[in-house]
């Protein structure tokens, strides 16, 4: 179980990183990642009003699943210090939504 947690773990850092290369303006140095953890309580009108906030210019996956997978990182952005929440389908390792904390 561990090594599978461990191996979804990287996915999840691989995907967020493709991600924030193709929508994050400047460059990115990543200081930490968090544990990949679950939530069921995202609503449709949550992840659409997420997904809003983001911007017109981001694509993201759709949702195929009630639960979805989170990962939290922190990065420096040019010079300032950042930390975003990404919501990912567990089936296609897509990000489905995010939430600059």
């Amino acid at each position: 179980m561990l090594f599978a947690s461990c191996g979804q773990r990287q996915q999840a850092k691989s995907v967020v990183k493709d991600f924030m290369e193709t929508y994050k303006q400047g460059d990115v140095d990543y200081l930490e990642f968090s544990d990949i953890d679950s939530t069921k309580v995202l609503s449709d009108s949550i992840i659409n009003a997420l997904q809003q906030q983001a911007g017109k210019n981001v694509t993201f996956q759709k949702r195929t699943s009630a639960m979805l997978l989170l990962i939290r990182a922190k990065y420096l952005l040019d010079d300032d210090t950042c930390s975003t929440t990404f919501y990912l389908d567990p089936s296609t390792m897509g990000v489905v939504a995010c939430k600059d904390n």
